[in-house]
């Protein structure tokens, strides 16, 4: 998560609080526990450390960052990419506040992000066209946070969004996933497989911070000020005739299965081809795919990799 290792995280937060070791791994416990293993331990030191007001990233100051150089925690910074796609608009309505939030995917020779837009102006560049798969973009003056596993960039009302990029950005997809069969997934993959739809459950969604993602009651702790908003989740089970796997998908990758599969009662026995990150649910003893992009499956694709 950061370029800290496990005990390096550990002996910062023993020097700067004079606090136990003991009581430190057991805090970072307590996050795995909460985040059902979603999270990697240096991931959950990490956030123990901001609990404890240890501060192991620096912001950045006008910094054009690879995108997979970007750690959560970073602000300040500039990234340039191509969109690679686009997602629907959301509009909300929480504690009397009204407004809308983008999201879309952006690429570089080095891998592929989220990119979330929260202000009117730039949420008014998808609306009007100026946004569009295949541009070329610079976002300026953004954070990046982590959600799901997966980094983010946010671009707030203090962000800029530029045209002016000085050449066409080569998009690496190999970078971003490797495809596999499912019987050879391992937990912390970050794969693409294809499959059919063999097992759907109904939709639904859990309440969550609009600022950490954390899923909430009434309010996020942590965040007093933030709104709720409501995250959709959709449970599928993949099956490529190796094996099968149950997928997870959030927001609008969970939107993305329920449009390519027309209804949900018609969700069975579509072909798909969805990326994303392999995790060890503990409970039930099994690995997951925690799903960051959805798309229909192409059978010839699908059979050069099943018969490779």
């Amino acid at each position: 998560m950061i370029n800290l290792s496990y005990e390096d995280i550990i002996g910062r937060i023993i020097a700067e609080k004079r606090v136990s070791q003991e009581e430190i791994e057991l805090k970072i416990k307590e996050k795995i526990n909460k985040f059902t293993d979603l999270i990697t331990k240096e991931g959950a030191a990490h956030i123990v450390a901001n609990e404890y007001g240890v501060k192991l990233v620096k912001e950045f100051e006008k910094k054009d960052i690879k995108i997979n150089k970007l750690i959560p925690g970073y602000n300040n910074v500039d990234v340039t990419g191509k969109v690679v796609k686009l997602y629907g608009i959301r509009e909300f309505n929480k504690e009397n506040r009204q407004g809308k939030v983008a999201n879309f995917l952006i690429g570089d020779e080095s891998g592929i992000t989220r990119v979330v837009l929260w202000d009117t102006n730039h949420i008014k560049l998808i609306e009007d066209g100026s946004i569009t798969e295949g541009k070329n973009l610079k976002l300026k003056n953004c954070y990046v946070k982590e959600n799901n596993g997966y980094n983010e960039v946010h671009v707030g009302n203090r962000g800029e969004i530029s045209f002016e990029v000085d050449r066409d950005v080569i998009v690496n997809n190999i970078v971003a996933k490797v495809t596999k069969k499912i019987n050879e997934l391992k937990s912390g993959d970050n794969v693409e497989v294809y499959g059919h739809v063999v097992q759907a459950f109904e939709p639904r969604s859990y309440r969550a911070c609009s600022e950490c993602n954390k899923k909430v009651i009434d309010k996020c702790l942590e965040h007093e000020n933030a709104t709720v908003k409501d995250v959709p989740i959709l449970n599928i089970y993949l099956d490529d005739g190796s094996a099968n796997i149950r997928v997870v998908a959030f927001r609008e990758n969970a939107d993305e299965i329920l449009k390519n599969c027309g209804t949900f009662n018609e969700s069975l026995g579509k072909f798909l081809a969805i990326s994303g990150r392999v995790v060890k649910n503990e409970m039930f003893e099994r690995i997951e795919l925690i799903a960051n992009n959805v798309r229909e499956g192409d059978y010839k694709d699908a059979l050069q990799v099943l018969n490779s």
